[in-house]
């Protein structure tokens, strides 16, 4: 009896551990998030954006989003099969290091061929952006490897070493670009090939810090190079990469489509970019959360035990402070948008607005998807992404050449928001998993509050900052009174027996 009393108990505290160490991992990627990415942001990219215009940086959007949307033939699924591989079997973290380097050598070939194809199409790439364009796509060459040695990091579980590197290239454009653009002299000439120069400084220190990093945490050996095994790899990594494609073109593709029906396609590609890019920030602070759960959720799989309570733990700390984010932004997006950009507010404002419902959809999408993806259901989410990639496509078609920029918010818009109720569907349908009606009234309560509170301030002459805090800061509250999140809550669900 005692023993198997003392097994129990090491059962909960190895329960209560992994939790414990998914909050913390997680408080610790936040923060250092919330430091870098906003000052970059809003510090750099916004001024740039600012400073070369919309024509200008329209353009660089649009290639850049090609560049990202075809990175796919350099990744081929590796981060998220790397991650979740070594979460199961840290032993193999660097066994196959040198074959995944030639064989994104390899895939180099085809990645540029395939964004040349593209980017020549309808005159997309002007001959004084040709050489900008090599530079975006060797930038991107970079970046997918620096995803690969943070995918092995995660893996392994150094969330904080793979915190420190995914602000590292950051934290040098910060530093670079903007010492550029604080210096009136070259701040008043400034152009985007520095923008693009500077990024390939960044990824290059942070690719070499993360190889750094890596080697010396881990004492796996390499092995040699064997070109029999990329088949077998490839096979592997393909519904991966199927899966990331499709959910770069129904995300990234709006700014293309703008530039291929419009006559001042890169100018409107560049009044898009001016919400999407605060989109994108946003994204990625609801992409912290995958990036930790895929490796947790596949090792709790794999050990078959239940995951319920880490989900919903996960689903509502995301979703709640997204809510209180999106509701003021929404009311006062003419007030902000006129403190960030210097030119085509109206629109620019209007897109956001359209856009935070992507944003919302994101929050869901991400929690969930990272529990199919490790649960292996590759074939349903593709399924499920080609699905909204032809919605984003047909709604883009109809709507950009009468409603521009709104058009193409709102096409983002359903798609995501497409994804995330089959999200929903799959993980109830797979994991068996109870719909629990006072949770679903509580948040559903906390909805109509925001939605009512946001309709009573937006008629008051309370300044947009003081609007702003007291929306976000009474919706914060409410939820820990209807106990949506609470300390409460969060210590029992690290405590549970489940």
């Amino acid at each position: 009896m005692p023993f198997q009393y003392s097994i129990f108990v090491a059962t909960i505290q190895k329960k209560i551990q992994l939790k414990r160490k998914f909050i913390t991992n997680l408080s610790f990627f936040l923060v250092l998030n919330l430091i870098i990415k906003p000052i970059y942001v809003f510090g750099i990219d916004r001024v740039v954006q600012n400073t070369v215009g919309a024509e200008i940086y329209g353009r660089f959007f649009t290639l850049l989003n090609i560049a990202i949307i075809f990175q796919i033939f350099l990744d081929l699924g590796i981060e998220n099969f790397i991650r979740k591989e070594t979460a199961r079997h840290p032993e193999k973290s660097i066994t196959f290091f040198s074959n995944i380097i030639v064989l994104k050598l390899i895939l180099l070939i085809p990645y540029i061929a395939v964004c040349f194809s593209v980017a020549l199409f309808r005159d997309f790439l002007p001959d004084e952006f040709l050489y900008l364009f090599i530079l975006i796509l060797l930038n991107q060459f970079l970046a997918s490897f620096i995803l690969f040695i943070r995918a092995n990091l995660g893996g392994l579980q150094l969330f904080k070493t793979e915190s420190l590197v995914s602000v590292l290239d950051r934290s040098i454009m910060i530093i670079t670009v903007g010492s550029l653009l604080i210096y009136p002299v070259t701040q008043a000439v400034f152009k985007i090939n520095w923008f693009i120069a500077a990024q390939t400084l960044s990824y290059s220190i942070a690719l070499l810090t993360g190889i750094v990093l890596l080697f010396r945490q881990n004492t796996s050996r390499i092995t040699r190079i064997d070109l029999r095994q990329f088949i077998p790899i490839i096979r592997q990594l393909l519904p991966y990469a199927s899966l990331v494609l499709l959910m770069a073109l129904y995300y990234r593709a709006d700014s293309i489509f703008l530039g291929l029906l419009l006559p001042d396609g890169d100018k409107q590609a560049g009044i898009f970019a001016h919400g999407f890019r605060i989109l994108d920030f946003l994204s990625n602070y609801a992409l912290l959360f995958p990036i930790l759960l895929l490796p947790i959720f596949s090792r709790i799989i794999h050990q078959k035990k239940p995951v319920a309570g880490l989900l919903q733990l996960s689903v509502l700390l995301l979703m709640i402070p997204s809510l209180c984010v999106i509701a003021p932004a929404i009311i006062y997006r003419q007030e902000l948008f006129q403190i960030l950009y210097t030119e085509h507010i109206q629109p620019s404002a209007d897109a956001f607005a359209i856009l935070t419902i992507s944003f919302f959809g994101m929050c869901i999408s991400y929690t969930f998807g990272a529990l199919l993806t490790a649960n292996g259901n590759l074939k349903q989410l593709n399924l499920m992404a080609a699905g909204a990639v032809i919605i984003s496509v047909t709604l883009n078609l109809v709507l950009i050449p009468k409603h521009e920029v709104l058009g193409a918010a709102i096409a983002n818009a359903s798609a995501q928001f497409f994804t995330m109720i089959i999200h929903i569907i799959l993980v109830v349908k797979i994991f068996r998993m109870k719909i629990h009606g006072k949770l679903l009234l509580r948040i559903g309560g906390f909805l109509t509050y925001l939605i009512l509170a946001s309709i009573v301030l937006s008629q008051t002459s309370l300044s947009w900052l003081t609007g702003t805090l007291l929306l976000a800061s009474s919706g914060i509250l409410l939820a820990f009174l209807i106990r949506l999140i609470s300390i409460r809550g969060i210590v029992t669900v690290l405590k549970q027996e489940e």
